[in-house]
């Protein structure tokens, strides 16, 4: 090696976050790294009135029933366990996760009420109207140690039943 040159070193690649949020529509979820979607604020304020309910329902349901799944209407969520999960271990998980998503759903929150959208009576209206919908995505956030860094980047897609009213087509707004 020569005298006053650097050696050639490997790029460093950065750390990806283990959590982001998408701003779409009029909603922001929280997505963790490995993939799982989590709407979790009004669940969550809704949960510790629910929990003797949600433990019955799982006592409730032995192995002679058809469902191998409970579920349970919590707030605008909904909370969907194996028959027979241990509660208490699935509010452990539930608490370690808001934990570490709190900090998330506050600066998510912030950005999400500085978002300039019409008021959603004008969407309803529209689809009312039109039969179609226009779904506006306004950007992702990163969360980055500890701060949530978002990067606004709208796009617009026209949302409409097809024939088969299980599907539907997708197209975005800069197609005429």
């Amino acid at each position: 090696m020569q005298r006053g040159k650097k050696i050639m070193q490997r790029p460093r690649y950065e750390k990806l976050p283990d959590f982001a949020v998408r701003f779409m529509g009029y909603s922001a979820d929280v997505i963790a790294r490995k993939g799982n979607a989590i709407r979790f604020g009004r669940i969550n304020s809704d949960l510790p009135l629910r929990i003797d309910k949600l433990e019955t329902l799982a006592e409730s349901a032995t192995r002679t029933t058809d469902k191998a799944r409970i579920e349970m209407r919590c707030g605008e969520g909904e909370i969907s366990l194996n028959r027979g999960a241990d509660i208490g271990a699935f509010l452990r998980q539930l608490t370690q996760r808001y934990r570490q998503i709190g900090p998330i759903l506050e600066q998510a929150e912030k950005i999400g009420s500085g978002i300039r959208r019409p008021p959603y009576s004008d969407y309803i209206d529209e689809i009312a109207r039109t039969g179609i919908s226009c779904v506006v995505f306004y950007g992702d956030g990163l969360f980055v140690d500890g701060k949530l860094l978002y990067r606004p980047e709208r796009q617009t897609f026209f949302v409409e039943r097809t024939e088969t009213e299980r599907k539907f087509m997708v197209t975005p707004a800069s197609i005429p």
